[in-house]
């Protein structure tokens, strides 16, 4: 029983110290390019298709998703949004409004691909259309 319960412990305690290590990892890289970022405020809905998502951080310390979408096949833009339970994919076509995070939220997760590529950002919720 002891030992079936330390392993549990184990297990736990390395699950925690990696996903604290994917967090600092992603922060660092996104530290290279954030400041290079153009923001953007959404004055209307827009669709578009996703390149990349991420979801963000929802734990103790929150920080924004990064979703990468192309709109209207031309343009590739970045999306900060709150963290998101729901899942985003690849391809999804979706819908971004306008979102205010009043500071709510810490910086952002990157992606480590177009953290440097991607400049033209906007705050944004994002949802799947169906």
């Amino acid at each position: 029983m002891r030992k079936a319960l330390l392993v549990t412990i184990i297990a736990l305690l390395n699950f925690s110290c990696s996903e604290r290590h994917r967090i600092t990892k992603m922060a660092s890289a996104l530290g290279k390019c954030e400041s290079e970022w153009k923001y953007f405020t959404l004055t209307k809905p827009i669709k578009g298709i996703v390149l990349l998502h991420t979801k963000g951080y929802c734990g103790f310390s929150h920080t924004h998703a990064n979703t990468i979408i192309i709109v209207n096949n031309t343009d590739t833009i970045r999306v900060n949004g709150p963290c998101y339970t729901q899942n985003i994919d690849i391809s999804d076509s979706v819908i971004v409004t306008q979102y205010d995070d009043n500071g709510n939220v810490t910086g952002a997760a990157g992606d480590g691909k177009y953290d440097c590529s991607i400049k033209k950002t906007c705050y944004g919720l994002i949802k799947k259309i169906k």
